[in-house]
């Protein structure tokens, strides 16, 4: 019985492992029939199969071309042009003159209880009066006005003091600083037209060098006049220029100007308003970050009204020292203000400096441009409707032009060759068969020309 079981076990394995082979082979030869017709059906007309693939990849490259051409039209490319220009008027830039030392030491010394040199400075602040002296006239009445800083009817621009206009700024580390504007245009480039100024300062013998931390004079800054001067969004912006300038000298600056033209895209933005100022915009923002950490401003910080001004010490202290580490940073800060689209830079180059004989510590100073030549640096779109008129017409022209009829020509005959290779007894016999009896019409049609040709003759010679 175990022997008939074990039998019929392996007659029913064999059988099993028949069909198996018996599919196998019959899905190798489906396979294999399904590719012979599709290699038949892919040789039945080759010609019109490499036509319709070739304008397909065609049209796939065009597409492709027009979308580069229409994402262009829509954000163009930016060329930069430099170029010059002889302007017919001068505009003057606009000049801030700030103090070193910027303080009165001895006002900061009384108000404070004790010896105090710069605000800085944490001594300064101990016994400071809080509640009593307010901040703001602490900081107004330690630092010099504008009749402690030029000497009265002897600045101005093309020789009067009308043409300027002269404002204040208070800042914590250069006191308070002021900023000269032109209010006319001026027709002539020289020294006698330009910028004129002598400046006084408060400390008299050469002795006193050493009781200051740096060199006693004049922090000079050149810049838009459309900008308004910042302590820390300036210094980092670079388009600012700055001079030194020692006390009881006399120094002659030449300026040059470089015009900067941004386009303003979605990309890179910028403002076309002429009272707007980044680098204000910047500074305040800056503020905004330090009161909020602080928890109070100072009366530098005038823009910033829904923090208290700093009431204690250590408010204050914290204050300074966040203020330090910002002014301090060389990073970016992340205000991220929309800038200009239209910028000016200055360059200074210095001329003369040479000692001013005078019995006051006073400098003279003289600001001008030797030339009406302006350098222009302008942003421009190099994309137009023209130029994608033109490669809209060569894309479509790539797609309709000989080359391309020329190309399914060269493939269409090498698929013949192919095919007829793989199916000589088929294809290469049609092809034959089409060349014979292109042949034949065309040996019909010359000997129908020749008759027609004789009888012609004939009737010309027998009429």
């Amino acid at each position: 019985m175990k022997q008939f079981v074990s039998t019929l076990v392996r007659n029913l394995k064999m059988v099993m492992q028949t069909f198996s082979s018996i599919a196998v082979i019959e899905l190798a030869t489906s396979n294999m029939g399904y590719w012979v017709d599709l290699r038949d059906w892919l040789c039945k007309d080759p010609a019109k199969l490499v036509r319709h693939l070739v304008l397909f990849i065609c049209c796939i490259i065009v597409v492709v071309q027009l979308t580069e051409c229409f994402e262009k039209l829509k954000h163009p490319p930016i060329s930069t042009h430099s170029y010059y220009i002889l302007n017919e008027t001068i505009q003057m830039p606009a000049i801030t003159i700030c103090r070193e030392p910027a303080y009165k030491e001895e006002v900061l010394t009384n108000i404070s209880g004790r010896y105090c040199s710069h605000p800085k400075y944490d001594t300064c602040w101990f016994h400071y009066p809080f509640g009593v002296v307010d901040l703001e006239e602490f900081f107004i009445n330690s630092t010099f006005n504008q009749n402690e800083t030029f000497l009265p009817f002897q600045y101005g621009l093309n020789g009067l003091s009308e043409n300027v206009e002269i404002t204040s700024s208070l800042h914590f580390y250069n006191g308070r600083c002021f900023t000269m504007r032109p209010r006319i245009l001026l027709q002539r480039a020289t020294k006698n037209s330009g910028y004129s100024m002598i400046l006084t300062h408060h400390i008299q013998s050469d002795h006193q060098y050493f009781y200051y931390e740096t060199e006693p004079g004049w922090h000079l800054f050149i810049h838009d006049s459309r900008e308004n001067f910042t302590e820390i969004s300036m210094k980092a912006s670079g388009r600012v220029e700055y001079v030194f300038i020692r006390r009881n000298e006399e120094i002659e600056i030449k300026l040059q100007t470089k015009c900067f033209v941004k386009v303003e895209g979605n990309e890179n933005l910028c403002s076309t308003l002429n009272d707007y100022s980044d680098l204000k915009s910047g500074e305040i923002c800056i503020w905004e970050d330090l009161a909020s950490k602080a928890n109070c401003t100072g009366p530098w910080m005038y823009d910033i009204p829904h923090q208290p001004p700093c009431s204690s010490c250590s408010s204050m202290t914290h204050l300074i020292r966040e203020y330090k580490g910002a002014y301090d940073s060389e990073e970016k800060n992340a205000c991220n203000c929309i800038p200009p689209c239209e910028s000016h830079l200055f360059s200074a180059y210095i001329q003369s400096r040479r000692n001013f004989h005078q019995p006051e510590p006073n400098t003279q100073i003289w600001i001008y441009y030797t030339t009406k030549l302006i350098s222009m640096v302008e942003e421009r779109p190099n994309y137009d409707t023209i130029q994608f008129i033109a490669d809209v017409g060569g894309s479509l022209g790539f797609l309709l032009g000989l080359s391309v009829l020329g190309l399914i020509g060269i493939l269409q005959h090498l698929t013949l060759v192919m095919c007829g290779g793989v199916n000589g007894s088929g294809l290469v016999k049609r092809v034959k068969h089409i060349n014979e009896n292109r042949f034949s019409s065309d040996f019909e049609t010359d000997k129908t020309s020749r008759k027609s040709d004789e009888t012609v003759d004939i009737a010309i010679v027998y009429p």
